[in-house]
């Protein structure tokens, strides 16, 4: 590789570890017109274009790896990995599938592919098959958020609650460069505990859309709480308080400043003394480790 070529590429992974894929795909691809034929260069724009899900880039980069260095296993993967995550991409999980197993086939440890093959299974509502890849991928890199959101996703939708719900748990991680901060919320997490004498506190998370969907477990939760307050979006907070007469209803006050979430609590001086909170989200969770059941029509 030439200097110049080499000054691109490390000004490309300089911005890569600077967050900015973009910039980082424009240097690679400066460096590749001046070194073309480097499997190095190649290799990373193909991982960075499908990163991107820009999947025809990814192809082309990868055909041209796959011609340049035959005997190349990764280009062969990243090729079949493109043109598989393009088709299902574009709806044709059963035209994709043939792609992905030819991509596992050079690289059957590769948790991306593993999650996209799938998902393409799923769709084909081959269940085996889709657990199986699901499961490997999740075996492979336990701590990876997406994946262990996507696994939640696929057994919630069948029923499959244990480990359905403690995969959805995995929402709660906080987003690379994002800080999430709630301030006036001195109260313990509620771990399940008993709460019949005591008063909890349900927070809002994620859009009105899923806190709709999750109000419906607060009927069923009720019962097991002394007191129970219960925070949304302003724009449900009408329907909460006609629905739920019996549970306070509190308007949510949160803001972003730059990579922080700030979620204010200071409201709860104007209500009683709280023992303990929940996301919303993690009511399901809760409530059938109490031996209730939730419905996954709602889920």
């Amino acid at each position: 590789m030439t200097q110049t070529a080499n000054s691109f590429m490390q000004a490309g992974l300089a911005a890569l570890n600077a967050g900015d894929v973009t910039a980082a795909i424009g240097h690679f691809a400066v460096a590749r017109r001046l070194a073309p034929t480097e499997p190095g260069l190649l290799h990373s724009l193909a991982v960075l274009y499908r990163q991107e899900r820009r999947w025809a880039e990814a192809w082309s980069v990868a055909e041209t790896g796959l011609r340049l260095h035959p005997g190349d296993r990764n280009f062969a993967a990243a090729r079949a990995a493109a043109l598989g995550s393009l088709l299902l991409e574009q709806g044709a999980a059963a035209e994709a599938r043939p792609w992905l197993t030819t991509a596992l086939d050079q690289q059957p440890d590769w948790p991306e592919m593993l999650s996209q093959a799938a998902e393409a299974a799923y769709r084909c509502h081959d269940i085996a098959s889709a657990r199986r890849h699901m499961d490997r991928a999740v075996e492979l890199e336990p701590d990876n958020r997406s994946l262990r959101m996507a696994r939640a996703t696929m057994l919630l939708s069948l029923g499959v609650w244990t480990p359905g719900l403690e995969d959805y748990e995995f929402r709660l991680r906080p987003e690379p460069g994002l800080e999430v901060m709630r301030n006036g919320l001195d109260a313990p997490r509620w771990q399940g505990e008993d709460m019949a004498a005591r008063c909890l506190l349900v927070v809002a998370e994620q859009g009105i859309g899923d806190q709709i969907r999750f109000a419906c477990d607060l009927r069923d939760l009720l019962p097991l709480c002394g007191r129970l307050i219960v925070e949304c979006e302003p724009r449900l907070a009408p329907l909460l308080a006609r629905s739920l007469p019996q549970v306070m209803i509190a308007v949510s006050r949160q803001q972003r400043a730059g990579n922080r979430h700030i979620l204010d609590y200071g409201w709860l001086a104007d209500y009683p003394r709280i023992d303990a909170w929940i996301e919303i989200g993690s009511l399901p969770l809760r409530l059938f480790q109490r031996g209730l059941l939730p419905d996954r029509h709602r889920l």
